[in-house]
């Protein structure tokens, strides 16, 4: 088990809470052990709050109410981050996009399921994602009928949600897309509708295909509610199925997809949570716990988070922070609600913004966020944060100040100096970085800080609120 230190909790709370919180810091420190540490995150809410529209808000504007509901989840309003992290996680695996969907209320109830049985029995979320109206849209599943079949979703379940490319044959496409037939929506209403459960013209077709199936060496749509013959794949992928023989990858011919899944999933957590280089030892511990607990994910997380390789340098040195996880970071650090700073009008230059992935394969990571474009996005939503915190600094009867999460820093404080000819500030150069520091509740390496304490040192007093910016800029900061 790993070590209990602040270095270790610091590592495990922005990997899981989005920041390191000094409360959040001092309560895991207190309990003994990373595993304690390690469950007391995990130990989140049932039911967590959803959020509500106003009537009189069109879609745009509930989407954007959406995405503000959710940062502030994530920066301040959860006592337990890791719903929302889990939240995100699945976000950007199980794909939907606000765009094709068009509506904030689908959105909404996709995102509360992966809010609420993120950290819960994955085959059950799956089950229920596969037939919410957002994905039935996305992936056009609503139109996918027994005489004119759509494979978009049937192919997107195994190749990018559930197994990973390659572990199927063309002929399991096929037959996972004739058990997925049949289920639409209601374009004005956003309902659910089975297309063969209602009145029908005489000259419509039935929209379901029974017919019995060879799905993955197992057979399919072999009788029972036609409407739950589509959750019948996802019982073979994730318990008795086999890759066939024909698969293009070679290696796992013949391997139980249960197996497969289960490592395909793990690796995917880990690189969302860790690094792009996942240890074996660790995916096949992480593969052999979700199997062991029936596709439970908690445990599975769990066997992450206290193994010890997810406290080695190459991890923590390993991540990039996302846009959405830095974004979070800078709400946290001036305690600013995200409808106040409107910070997703440059997410999306970044290369990341939510409800909006770029495509089914959902989000990149690390390196991917690091260019020339996506940086500069993040230097002006700096610039932004640090407008937000500088609106009051230029009073003219000398009250102005820096408002940050735990405090105000003066101008006052900032110019006052000695008298002519000394001219020596009150506060020194050190001084005036680590205030700062203290009241974003930041911390830098030596070496960073050091250069902007110096860049203090050589301007005036009259620059020194500068400093905000810079620390804002900092390398470390953008790092998980």
């Amino acid at each position: 088990m790993p070590e209990l230190n602040e270095s270790n909790v610091r590592h495990l709370l922005r990997r899981t809470e989005f920041v390191d919180r000094e409360t959040r810091v001092d309560e895991l420190l207190a309990l003994g052990s990373i595993g304690a540490a390690v469950d007391d995150i995990l130990a989140v809410g049932a039911d967590p709050p959803s959020v509500t529209f106003r009537a009189e808000d069109e879609n745009w504007h509930r989407g954007e109410h959406l995405k503000h509901f959710w940062f502030d989840r994530m920066a301040h309003d959860s006592a337990r981050p890791l719903q929302e992290k889990m939240a995100l996680f699945w976000h950007g695996h199980l794909v939907s996009e606000f765009g094709k969907v068009n509506s904030a209320e689908l959105m909404r109830e996709q995102i509360d399921l992966y809010r609420s049985h993120g950290l819960g029995d994955i085959r059950s979320m799956v089950k229920t994602m596969s037939l919410q109206v957002a994905m039935l849209r996305y992936l056009d599943n609503n139109r996918n009928e027994a005489e004119s079949p759509n494979q978009n979703f049937a192919r997107e379940l195994m190749e990018l949600f559930l197994l990973g490319v390659g572990n199927y044959t063309e002929a399991d496409v096929e037959a996972a897309t004739a058990a997925w037939t049949g289920h639409s929506d209601d374009w004005e209403t956003g309902e659910y509708v089975w297309r063969d459960g209602r009145p029908k013209e005489p000259w419509e077709p039935v929209y379901h295909d029974s017919s019995i199936k060879q799905f993955l060496g197992v057979a399919i749509n072999d009788g029972g509610d036609p409407r739950d013959h589509g959750f019948e794949t996802i019982d073979v992928i994730l318990d008795g199925g086999t890759v066939p023989s024909g698969a293009d990858n070679v290696a796992n011919r013949g391997h139980a997809t249960r197996d497969v899944a289960a490592e395909f999933l793990s690796r995917k957590l880990w690189i969302d949570f860790a690094n792009e280089h996942p240890p074996a030892a660790v995916i096949d511990s992480m593969r052999a716990t979700l199997i062991a607990n029936d596709w439970d994910a908690r445990p599975w997380v769990r066997a992450m988070l206290t193994s010890n390789a997810f406290y080695s340098d190459a991890v923590k040195n390993g991540l990039v922070r996302s846009p959405i996880d830095w974004v979070v970071s800078m709400l946290y650090a001036f305690g600013e609600r995200s409808a106040n700073v409107t910070p997703t009008w440059l997410m999306n230059s970044m290369g990341q913004e939510p409800l909006r992935p770029p495509n089914v394969s959902g989000w990149k990571t690390n390196g991917y966020y690091v260019n020339a474009s996506a940086m500069e996005a993040r230097a002006r939503t700096c610039q932004s944060f640090n407008w937000r915190a500088s609106r009051e600094y230029w009073r003219t009867d000398g009250t102005g100040y820096l408002q940050m999460r735990n405090g105000r820093l003066t101008q006052a404080a900032l110019i006052d100096r000695s008298p002519w000819p000394d001219y020596i500030p009150a506060m020194t150069h050190a001084e005036v970085v680590d205030t700062m520091l203290d009241l974003l509740e930041l911390q830098l390496d030596v070496g960073t800080r050091q250069r902007i304490v110096n860049h203090v040192a050589n301007g005036s007093v009259w620059d020194r609120n500068d400093a905000l910016l810079l620390i804002l800029l900092a390398p470390e900061l953008h790092t998980a």
